[in-house]
């Protein structure tokens, strides 16, 4: 058994960073659901649970797909990368970043303990404004705790690790007390939760893959068996285990700007900064129409522009103009011969304002498409993915409780990105874009490479144009206010009886007169906001003088273009 003192690299074998890769994922899937009910910080959105989990199964998917014969810091690294180009939501970005800080220090060769102080701090200093009894607090209390276990005389690597979940699991044990929304809400912390399931799933995988008793090594060299073992029994015998009541605690009144500092005090934390007032930008307290962003940016390798680290800080400073809860990760030093990428997520109610960081960032590297959602969306059984590339539509589309893919020139959105999206909700999906049937095949695969992959079919329907996302809003809005509403049957009559036309401002009233000479009830415009305010009063005249009803929106983006929809 390796000592306290041993690299991170002889402690998880790269059999152990496979088991663990697995463990995580799959005990986040199991408890996801009771995670996502206890999400209340920093908004109560009620998807920790689902983000992390999705977040470690791209981590363990690409693991699983690197062949045999990777060492355990090139595992941790695909591990890392996996989860970070994957993450959904704050705390699934958080635990990537976490995991890259993992990565780094197994890499350089740095013991457990340290490499958990790494990861610890690696999550931290991502995070633009941190809250006190968090994810963040629980990495640093596990950090602490096993730097102190591994201080002691004899301490053993495996001493190391099990301080760690104990410090993680209480810190979030006493995060209802430091928190006032979890205080009031008697619930714990979601993200420190998931926390602590993927620390004690690196706890079970170690045991699973330790070289076997003589008499199971004898059996094993006769059947031709490498050195470790694991087991679907041992993974019975040692589940992993969140040892935490999530819900049900009493509530408390904490005074004003958080809670107490006794956790932190016994492993030695300063949280004197950390006591975020829940009103301040980019905490509990949140705009009613306030959206999630989130995208990937990638660089190429031996770019120069910027110094080492300094991407992350310019980014992040360009988010925090726009938004709250910022959390930018990655970089270049997981492996400075690849192209370095970065996730960028921030909460904001100036989606034009987040959108053209996209694009301004997106002439210093590849930008992928911006995933837009709404903070308040309620809930529903039936996830909606749309792709646009109109800002303000892409906007409206989210408030209709969609997941809404806008792409950031010159990549487009692909039909894989459109499936993940779908697998990546947790949930049943229908998704809307061109190439339905590329987009169903995607999904096929992706799912084939999931053991956890989503419930119930991926919906893929036809919307090759932006007027036909526009029509979406409505279908949605209408089905919304009916919880046993055919969402999927709305979506697709309204899109079946639209005859579209795109044009531009000048040919306007023309292309709108051709397509009412058929009829119809509902026009849909969706004008450019060049487009002159005569021009769209005209399409608004033209279409009353055919007793239609017109619908105006702009695209929220530059031009004069013109796209016209009319439904009946």
């Amino acid at each position: 058994m390796p000592d306290a003192d041993a690299r991170v690299t002889a402690v998880m074998d790269a059999a152990v960073v496979r088991a663990w890769a697995r463990l995580a994922a799959g005990a986040l899937g199991r408890d996801r659901a009771a995670i996502d009910q206890v999400n209340v910080f920093p908004v109560a959105d009620g998807d920790t649970g689902t983000n992390m989990h999705v977040t470690a199964r791209e981590g363990a998917r690409a693991v699983a797909a690197v062949p045999d014969g990777a060492g355990p810091a090139a595992l941790l690294r695909v591990l890392a990368r996996g989860a970070l180009l994957g993450a959904r939501g704050n705390s699934g970005v958080i635990l990537s970043e976490w995991l890259r800080g993992l990565a780094v220090a197994a890499t350089r060769g740095d013991t457990l303990a340290h490499a958990l102080d790494v990861a610890a701090r690696s999550a931290r200093g991502a995070v633009a404004h941190p809250a006190h009894g968090t994810i963040l607090t629980a990495a640093d209390v596990a950090a602490a705790a096993a730097l102190d276990a591994a201080a002691r005389p004899g301490a053993s690597a495996d001493d190391v690790l099990e301080a760690a979940v104990r410090g993680a699991r209480s810190a979030a044990a006493s995060s209802v007390s430091t928190l006032a929304p979890l205080a009031r809400a008697g619930v714990l912390d979601a993200g420190a939760c998931g926390l602590v399931l993927v620390l004690d799933a690196l706890r079970v995988a170690r045991p699973r893959v330790t070289p076997p008793t003589p008499s199971a090594a004898v059996a094993a060299g006769a059947a031709g068996a490498g050195v470790s073992v694991a087991t679907a029994t041992m993974l019975t015998v040692t589940p992993v285990t969140l040892g935490l009541d999530m819900t049900g605690h009493d509530a408390i009144a904490l005074p004003d700007g958080g809670g107490h500092r006794g956790l932190d005090a016994a492993h030695g934390l300063d949280a004197e900064h950390e006591h975020a007032d829940e009103h301040e930008p980019g905490h509990e307290h949140s705009d009613a129409d306030e959206l999630e962003v989130m995208f990937v940016l990638r660089r190429p390798a031996g770019a120069r522009d910027f110094p080492d680290g300094a991407v992350a800080d310019a980014l992040r400073a360009d988010l925090a103009a726009v938004g709250g809860s910022v959390v930018v990760v990655g970089g270049a030093d997981l492996a400075p011969d690849e192209d370095s990428a970065w996730q960028a997520h921030v909460h904001t109610a100036d989606l034009a304002g987040a959108l053209a960081v996209t694009r301004r960032w997106a002439g210093r590297g590849r930008v992928e498409p911006a995933h837009v959602r709404h903070l308040a969306a309620p809930d529903s059984e039936l996830t909606v993915v749309v792709a646009t590339t109109a800002p303000a539509l892409a906007a409206e589309l989210a408030r209709a409780g969609a997941v809404v893919l806008v792409p950031v020139p010159p990549v487009g959105v692909a039909a894989r990105d459109l499936a993940l999206a779908a697998l990546g909700s947790g949930r049943a999906a229908l998704v809307l874009g061109p190439a339905a049937d590329a987009v169903r095949a995607a999904a096929r695969r992706l799912a084939g490479e999931h053991e956890d992959a989503v419930p119930g079919e991926v919906i893929a329907i036809d919307a090759p144009t932006d007027v036909h996302a526009a029509v979406v809003v409505a279908a949605l809005a209408a089905a919304g206010d009916d919880p046993a509403a055919d969402v999927a049957g709305a979506v697709r009559a309204a899109l079946n009886g639209l005859r579209a036309s795109a044009t531009d401002a000048a040919d306007a009233v023309g292309a709108l007169r051709g397509l009412l000479d058929g009829g119809g009830d509902v026009v849909t415009v969706l004008a450019d906001d060049d487009v002159p305010d005569a021009v769209a009063a005209g399409l608004d005249a033209l279409a009353e003088q055919a007793g239609a009803e017109c619908v105006l929106l702009r695209t929220g983006r530059a031009g004069t273009g013109v796209a016209l929809g009319v439904e009946g």
